[in-house]
């Protein structure tokens, strides 16, 4: 998983554990999961049809329990004593079933904060919707939660879909969107959870960060200082070959927007390992912006290497979900990041009026992914539709192009 420690450290997604459907044992829609760590962790699931459903977590070998209970139109916390007694802690309006079958739904056990949280979505507090803070008692008061740090079986009353997420840590703060170096990061950084490093990414994003990082790898080369000079040019030239293949492809995404597009300069060949090419240079010019959708489930790394562009994050893809949770704007040389189950669904938008933005995207498949889903999917006419990653030309030919544009200008 990539939420932190109560330290504020970022932690890395190797604690993101898929667990497949439990329904040995079960009866009619109920599972039962135990938490990877007692007191402590983070349930995901989606529901199969939609309809009220209970989560319900014990600790060993005691009947006390905590139930939240999802229903129509809102989400209810209630505490059951040894006795079975149900006592209300929390009600919620609003915030029940979901419009959408795609929706996740997320429950988070915090014991040593004593937090018990409810979402939808990517499991991170962005997607929070309710949660319940567990009153410490007063000095030589008897504490009635001390239970808590033994909370271990997670009791899912719902027609549930394939698997559910079973995450170590609890959702407590939220992760950095922007990367830096292990040596531009401060102590005023972690303590703000301003920024992240690249260890603290998934294995597959720190292969993909050490590929694009470095000092050199940059725009404007000793060969061709005014390659972003060259692009603006060509983008702004009705007869520039930018400008010619950003108008071909207005009809991209299912309906004539000429906004809704950018160009796609590929570096290397396909092998197998991402959806389409691994590394790609995207071209935004000003008020360009794309779909919202996601990344077919791989891992990326998004490298700035001219002017600005701005992120918007969704709690899931979904026709009915279009209300971003977190919005940040990188610069030049800002680099940040998607893994499987964070910053997965988002939309690129180039707000500044002046400057394209360039970037340099990489995407990569975990070790552990045997889909290899070769497509992004984005929302497009009213349902979700499947965009096949294309090249609109190889880099060095692209290059080529931009050198004997600008020479002739």
């Amino acid at each position: 998983m990539t939420y932190v420690d109560p330290d504020a450290r970022p932690r890395a997604y190797e604690s993101v554990e898929l667990a497949p459907r439990a329904g040995e044992g079960g009866s009619d829609g109920l599972h039962s999961f135990r938490l990877p760590v007692e007191g402590q962790g983070t349930i995901g699931l989606v529901l199969r049809t939609s309809a009220e459903f209970t989560v319900t977590v014990h600790a060993k070998e005691d009947s006390r329990a905590l139930r939240w209970t999802v229903g129509s139109y809102e989400a209810r916390l209630d505490s059951i004593g040894r006795d079975g007694v149900e006592t209300h802690l929390l009600l919620v309006p609003g915030v029940g079933l979901d419009a959408s079958l795609a929706c996740p739904y997320w429950f988070s056990f915090d014991c040593h904060n004593r937090l018990l949280r409810y979402g939808k979505g990517e499991m991170r507090l962005g997607t929070m919707l309710a949660d319940c803070f567990l009153e410490r008692p007063k000095k030589g008061a008897e504490d009635p939660w001390d239970w808590l740090s033994g909370i271990a079986e997670v009791e899912v009353a719902a027609p549930l879909t394939d698997f559910v997420d079973r995450w170590k840590d609890p959702v407590t703060v939220e992760l950095p969107m922007r990367v830096v170096s292990h040596d531009s990061i401060t102590m005023d950084d972690i303590a703000y959870g301003r920024v992240t490093v690249p260890a603290s990414l998934t294995p597959t994003c720190q292969k993909l960060y050490d590929n694009v990082a470095g000092a050199r790898f940059i725009l404007d080369t000793p060969d061709f200082p005014e390659f972003s000079a060259a692009i603006k040019a060509s983008i702004l030239d009705p007869n520039g070959w930018c400008a010619k293949v950003l108008d071909e492809k207005a009809n991209e995404f299912g309906t004539h927007d000429p906004d809704m597009t950018y160009l796609r300069i590929t570096l290397g060949t396909n092998q197998g390992e991402s959806p389409g090419i691994p590394f790609v240079m995207e071209i935004w010019p000003s008020g360009n912006y794309s779909p919202i959708h996601n990344h077919g489930g791989a891992d990326a790394v998004i490298r700035v290497l001219h002017g600005e562009i701005t992120v918007s994050l969704y709690p899931f893809l979904a026709p009915e979900e279009q209300t971003a949770f977190a919005t940040k704007t990188f610069v030049k040389e800002d680099v940040t990041w998607i893994s499987p189950r964070l910053n997965q669904v988002h939309k690129l938008n180039n707000l500044d009026p002046a400057e394209p933005c360039i970037t340099i995207q990489c995407y990569l498949y975990g070790d552990d992914n045997d889909t290899h889903w070769p497509y992004f999917d984005y929302i497009g006419n009213g349902d979700i539709e499947h965009f096949d990653p294309n090249s609109d030309a190889d880099f060095l030919t692209f290059k080529e192009i931009m050198k004997k544009e600008w020479a002739g200008r």
